[in-house]
């Protein structure tokens, strides 16, 4: 048996418009999630010989990093760019992400008077990935792979059916594909996990961080596995 058919595929709930700006655990969202670099490679500053400062840059070339890799001699006033600090060259896309920690607010006036910043802004989700090619229908993943990651083999690892109006194909949420972004970035889809996926979830990414149970999530794994 599979995760999916264990559920009968009851994952998720359709949110009222209200509900769709709460921002709260199990809800899913759209927005540009880049691509971690295997490569580190920069964006460096083509230095105009008309700018005497070198301070100021508007061309940028591809460089690998190097010995001087965030130990830059001159910082850059525009765009702002400190001695210890990079323009790194990465890809994005906008793609299906769930919130796994909503933004916590923290009062600016507690760090009244210094310069860091307490509140960013930011929220953590997780990456979602079609298993399949949405125009073609093309496997991407091997069966064998999505059924096991359907009986829940792999706990960095969960199944999401396909659902009219939210995935066009059965896709894969990757807790090791964890990002933080900028809540004003994320656009509300209509659609959150049910309770009882939302339970399963929250447990399976408690066992992944600590290795700790039972909880519904080890036992439902275990399950799974046995049959």
């Amino acid at each position: 048996m599979f995760i999916d058919e264990w559920f009968d595929r009851n994952y998720y709930k359709r949110l009222s418009l209200s509900e769709k700006f709460t921002l709260s655990f199990g809800q899913f969202f759209w927005t540009h999630a880049y691509y971690p670099h295997e490569n580190l490679e920069f964006w460096r500053p083509v230095l105009d010989p008309m700018e005497p400062t070198k301070t100021f840059a508007s061309k940028f070339q591809i460089q690998s990093a190097g010995q001087d890799a965030f130990r830059r001699s001159i910082p850059l006033q525009a765009p702002k760019l400190e001695t210890n600090e990079e323009f790194l060259v990465v890809r994005a896309k906008y793609r299906p992400v769930l919130l796994i920690q909503p933004e916590i607010l923290i009062p600016a006036i507690l760090n009244r008077g210094f310069r860091g910043r307490v509140s960013r802004s930011r929220c953590t989700v997780a990456q979602i990935f079609g298993l399949a090619d949405p125009q073609t229908g093309r496997a991407e993943f091997s069966p064998n792979f999505v059924d096991r990651v359907r009986q829940m083999e792999y706990p960095q690892l969960m199944f999401l059916p396909k659902e009219s109006g939210l995935f066009q194909v059965d896709s894969l949420l990757r807790l090791d594909e964890l990002q933080s972004v900028f809540t004003p970035h994320l656009e509300p889809a209509e659609f959150a996990m049910t309770d009882d996926i939302a339970t399963i979830l929250r447990d399976q990414i408690q066992f992944l961080l600590t290795g700790k149970g039972p909880n519904e999530y080890t036992l439902l794994r275990e399950e799974l596995l046995r049959d």
